[in-house]
């Protein structure tokens, strides 16, 4: 090796220290993850515990006959065809009512800055 009897230590600590300090990352990493999974399943249990899932019911009116029968497809509306989009109108709310003001060019002093 070499004269110098400690040159072993000073290749295997930083290599030994290093390890070790990638090691305690990890797991410290580890134990953060952990907790804020466990925070975020304690905020959904409260909030399903205080606001449970709403349904929304669609309510319609059949008769009792049409309940138990399956769909007729038969009697779907056709709708006709939007028109082309060069036939289309503007609507009076997105067109100003007044022309706008005349374009006129200022030219303003620069700011000083001291």
């Amino acid at each position: 090796m070499g004269s110098d009897p400690y040159l072993v230590f000073k290749i295997i600590a930083p290599i030994v220290t290093v390890f070790v300090f990638t090691i305690f990352c990890v797991g410290c990493c580890k134990i953060f993850q952990r907790v804020c999974k466990e925070q975020d399943e304690h905020v959904q249990t409260q909030a399903r515990a205080v606001d449970p899932p709403s349904v929304y019911v669609i309510p319609i009116s059949l008769s009792e006959d049409d309940l138990h029968r399956p769909p007729r497809y038969s009697t779907v509306q056709f709708y006709e065809s939007p028109p082309a989009y060069h036939e289309l109108n503007l609507k009076p709310e997105a067109c100003p009512v007044e022309a706008p003001p005349a374009y006129s060019e200022s030219i303003s002093p620069s700011p000083s800055h001291s």
